[in-house]
């Protein structure tokens, strides 16, 4: 069963910015496919969009059914909300569709 997880740390060097990743197993079928993301804020009313990640064209599903997706973000992008954050990413595979990520809750 195919499933996508996101990732986010601290960039290196770079105070107040995050390497945010997402990383896709189990897509067997959708070798050579289209594959994006977009990092979305959870939100009781709307979840706001944060950041999109990939869906050029040139970012596709391996012969191994895996694929990995960054981006780098800063913290005034990611703090979506007063308190602490709820970071989650929604990914299209093209040909399968959307799947989402585990949410990720911390304070940017």
């Amino acid at each position: 069963m195919p499933t996508v997880t996101l990732y986010i740390s601290p960039y290196e060097n770079h105070p107040g910015e995050y390497l945010v990743v997402v990383d896709g197993v189990g897509f067997y079928q959708s070798a050579n496919k289209n594959v994006g993301a977009r990092l979305r804020g959870d939100d009781p009313w709307f979840d706001d969009h944060i950041l999109g990640m990939g869906g050029t064209g040139l970012e596709r599903v391996s012969q191994q059914g895996t694929f990995t997706l960054s981006a780098i973000a800063t913290s005034s992008q990611l703090n979506e909300d007063w308190g602490t954050d709820e970071i989650y990413a929604l990914v299209e595979v093209e040909g399968l569709g959307t799947f989402r990520t585990n949410t990720i809750k911390a304070r940017f």
